[in-house]
């Protein structure tokens, strides 16, 4: 477009479940590069294309990428982190061949950091100086008090208190205790932890497995959990397993064997998002007399399928498929387990999805007034739904009964807040959220 904004055209598409990230000129102005990512950085490249046409050419390819910028010296600054899991990145440079527009010699690290991701990064017109965003993030587990059917939420306290990343799974039957996963004792692993008790009971540890998700199963006799098995360097598992242990402790024991891999927990969603969203995920019935069984989600061709499951048995045949993006999607099952609610992101009223598993039959709930719900769950007598949603201003949390009508019971300052989880006995409501914590530095190149 020209200076003023007028005369806008369209350059180039980024293709089928592709995206760009950022954008810069090449010192003669005559080019563009461009960062373009698939998915959620699995493919990750750094190419550049004449304005004029033509094919693009990939300078740098690395799922590791994070963000660049091009400076007058024909060098590219970068952000890469030094694992695909966890957030940890440090700032590099390679030259670019003005000849061919491809990386030119070995790339030079200039930083050494840890326990950081950087984002943003610019250069100067001189390129003696590189900026950029040093960012870091923890999640925790935060509870509040009900009232009134769920229409008042009091003040919730923060439950972990620890600096690691913790996430809330599902409560014990008795409704004061609460399941999460942390990597507090440097794995993934699972605790329990009373409402009011300082600190958690271990469930499962170590086991060389990154475990997630821990929920109760219909008759509240097992903890159910996601398993995959730790891999060594930027190998990320392709397939897990869902297990089971007694509640009252014991021995884990196989349940299914399950399709894909959500990510590192330790980066939540890059950005914005959490360390709990992602597939393969489950959920089971609240309501021990439903009969119904729990209820596996995985991706197979970017459309979430569900299958039945026994915390016994195991897998029991396909449910349903859904077609929607899976990034930004949410979903939650039923207390009776005959309902799926789901959804995804939008920038408008938000819509919430209700699919009856028996008829097949979707009906849709509008909640005007509010854009990109993230999250949603079932109230426990599933007349309602707790939603979370997603702002720069901060993340709130929802409740919205059937017909759409919301009503807003906190406020967040983080923009991430998600998983809202009510207690069986309607007393509290747990969720998670990321705090982050970001500052701008300036790093003087030589």
């Amino acid at each position: 477009m020209s200076a003023d904004g007028g005369n806008a055209a369209k350059l180039f598409d980024a293709g089928k479940r592709y995206s760009f990230e950022n954008v810069a000129w090449s010192p003669d102005g005559q080019r563009l590069a461009f960062m373009r990512r698939h998915g959620e950085y699995d493919e990750v490249t750094i190419e550049t294309r004449a304005l004029a046409g033509g094919q693009p050419v990939i300078a740098i390819s690395n799922p590791r990428l994070r963000s660049f910028a091009w400076a007058p010296s024909g060098r590219i600054f970068y952000s890469q982190l030094e694992s695909s899991k966890e957030a940890s990145a440090n700032i590099w440079e390679v030259l670019i061949d003005p000849s061919t527009w491809r990386s030119s010699g070995i790339p030079q690290k200039l930083t050494n950091w840890a326990g950081f991701s950087l984002w943003d990064v610019s250069a100067t017109a001189d390129g003696k100086h590189v900026s950029f965003v040093r960012k870091s993030d923890q999640s925790d587990v935060y509870v509040g008090e009900l009232g009134a059917n769920g229409s008042h939420f009091r003040t919730p306290v923060r439950l972990t208190l620890d600096d690691r990343m913790d996430w809330p799974g599902g409560w014990t039957r008795e409704g004061n205790g609460l399941l999460f996963f942390s990597d507090r004792s440097a794995n993934f692993d699972i605790f329990k932890q009373t409402v009011h008790a300082p600190m958690p009971e271990e469930i499962t540890v170590g086991q060389s497995a990154e475990k997630r998700n821990p929920q109760l199963s219909p008759d509240g006799h097992w903890i159910l959990y996601l398993a995959w098995q730790n891999q060594e360097g930027d190998q990320l598992p392709t397939s897990g397993r869902l297990m089971r242990v007694p509640a009252s402790g014991g021995v884990p024991e196989f349940v299914t064997d399950v399709n894909g891999y959500p990510g590192s927990a330790r980066m939540p969603r890059e950005r914005e998002l959490p360390s709990a969203r992602g597939y393969p995920d489950f959920r089971c019935p609240s309501i021990p007399v439903s009969g119904q069984p729990c209820i596996l989600v995985e991706l197979k061709n970017d459309r979430m399928v569900f299958s039945a499951f026994d915390p016994l048995r195991g897998r029991q045949g396909e449910l349903a498929r859904i077609d929607i993006n899976p990034i930004d999607s949410f979903w939650d099952l039923s207390p009776d387990g005959t309902r799926i609610a789901f959804g995804r992101c939008e920038a408008g009223d938000s819509h919430i999805r209700v699919l009856d598993l028996a008829g097949k039959k979707e009906t849709q709930v509008t909640v005007p007034g509010w854009a990109c719900l993230t999250s949603i769950s079932w109230s426990p007598e599933g007349k309602s739904f707790f939603a979370t949603t997603w702002a720069s201003k901060g993340g709130s949390l929802l409740h919205i009964r059937l017909n759409g009508e919301p009503k807003l019971l906190y406020h967040a300052l983080g923009m991430s807040l998600e998983r809202p989880i009510p207690s069986p006995d309607k007393r509290f409501l747990a969720y998670g959220e990321v705090t982050t914590i970001s500052n701008a530095w300036m790093l003087e190149i030589p």
